[in-house]
C-alpha cells in the first residue's frame, strides 16, 4: 500500500489518539513519538511502535532511519492562552515544525501532513474565512501568531517531499474536555450560564481525523485545507441544544462592550492569580471577534463528509453523560 510506514507526532493528544487508531485500522505501520513511558500502554495496545523523544531530540532520526518511513503526520503543537511567557509555545510550534520538516528530508519521505489551525486564516471580523483569506494583519492571540509564523516557515521550507497543510477549526466532540470544551461543559451544568453573543465554527473530532487521513490520500502538494463541520452563532447553537436535549438553561448574554471594558482588569489581576490561565485580554479578543470558517474545499477536493449539528450534539452529550460530566437526556 502507499505510505505504508508513517511517523506520527502528537500521538497521545486530542487529535493524535483517534488519528493513530485510524491509521492502524487502515493498515499502516505507525511509529508514534512519545515523550515518556506513561503513554506506553495506550500506544502498545493500539499496535503502534514507540519512538521515544520530543520534537528537538536528535535521536529520533537514529530510531527511524532504517524504518523506511513514507510519510509524516506532524500533529504535535502547543495551544495555550493567557501565558505570562509564551516563548515556549512559539518554540514548539515554529522551531518544532522546522525540526520535523528537516527530519522529513533526512528520511526521504514522500509526503508530510502538517496540522496547522484555522486561526491562521486571520479573517476580518464578520467575514467567512477560507484558504484564500487575506490575513487582517493583527493577531488575536499568541497562539494564532505562533501557528501563523509556523505555517509560513513550513510553506517556505526547502522540502524534498509533498506537503499538505490541514487547518482545523475548533476541534470538539467525545474525548475533548480541555480548552474551549470547558465552556460547553460549564454551560450545560448551569441554569443561567453567562455567554457572549458571538459566532463559532466547530469541526467534529471524527471529521478532523478523517480530514487528516484524506489529506494523506487525496491532498495536493502545497495546498491548505480548512476543516469545519459547521458554523453558527451562539444563540442558534443554544436553540439546537435545547431542541435535541432536555437542557432548560437560560443564558445570560454579556455585552461585548462590557467584556472589552473588563479586559484591562483581567490583564492586571491575571498576572497575580489563577485567572491568567482562564481569561485575559487575548481570550476577550477571540470571543469578541468570533470565528466563521468555510470547510467546503476539504469536502469537494478531499472527499470529506461532515457530521451534522444534530449528530454532533447528540454524540457529544451522550459521551459527556457517560463520563459523568453532564446529566442530560437526548430527546
Amino acid at each position: 500500500m502507499k505510505y505504508k510506514n508513517i511517523f506520527l507526532t502528537g500521538s497521545t493528544g486530542i487529535l493524535g489518539k483517534p488519528l493513530l487508531k485510524k491509521l492502524i485500522t487502515e493498515g499502516h505501520n505507525v511509529y508514534a513519538l512519545s515523550r515518556n513511558k506513561t503513554n506506553d500502554d495506550f500506544l502498545i495496545s493500539n499496535n503502534a511502535q514507540i519512538i521515544y523523544g520530543d520534537l528537538f531530540d536528535e535521536d529520533i532520526y537514529k530510531q527511524l532511519q532504517n524504518k523506511s518511513i513514507n510519510a509524516v503526520f506532524h500533529v504535535a503543537g502547543e495551544n495555550k492562552k493567557c501565558q505570562k511567557d509564551p516563548s515556549g509555545m512559539f518554540r514548539t510550534n515554529i522551531e518544532g515544525t522546522k525540526q520535523m520538516l528537516e527530519l522529513g528530508n533526512k528520511l526521504n519521505i514522500e509526503k508530510f501532513i502538517y496540522t496547522s489551525s484555522a486561526a491562521t486564516l486571520g479573517e476580518k471580523k464578520g467575514s467567512i474565512g477560507n484558504e484564500d483569506s487575506v490575513h487582517r494583519g493583527t493577531f488575536l492571540s499568541d497562539y494564532e501568531e505562533s501557528k501563523y509564523l509556523a505555517e509560513e516557515v513550513a510553506f517556505a521550507f526547502n522540502k524534498d517531499f509533498e506537503f499538505v497543510c490541514i487547518n482545523p477549526s475548533s476541534v470538539q466532540g467525545p474525548g475533548r474536555i480541555s480548552g474551549t470544551a470547558k465552556l460547553l461543559i460549564s454551560t450545560l451544568n448551569k441554569k443561567f450560564p453567562p455567554l457572549i453573543k458571538s459566532s463559532v465554527s466547530v469541526v467534529d473530532i471524527n471529521d478532523c481525523t478523517n480530514g487528516h487521513y484524506l489529506g494523506l490520500i487525496n491532498g495536493k502538494n502545497n495546498e491548505r485545507y480548512v476543516l469545519n463541520s459547521f458554523r453558527l452563532d451562539i444563540e442558534t447553537l443554544i436553540e439546537n441544544l435545547q431542541s435535541i436535549t432536555n437542557w432548560d438553561g437560560t443564558p445570560i448574554y454579556i455585552s461585548k462592550k462590557v467584556l472589552t471594558g473588563l479586559g484591562p482588569l483581567f490583564e492586571i489581576f491575571g498576572k497575580f492569580s489563577s485567572l491568567s490561565g482562564v481569561i485575559c485580554g487575548e481570550t476577550i479578543r477571540v470571543l469578541n471577534h468570533g470565528h466563521l470558517y468555510d470547510g467546503e474545499k476539504a469536502k469537494n477536493q478531499l472527499g470529506l463528509n461532515y457530521t451534522s449539528i444534530h449528530d454532533f450534539i447528540s454524540k457529544t452529550i451522550s459521551w459527556l453523560n457517560s463520563e459523568k460530566l453532564t446529566k442530560l437526556d437526548i430527546k
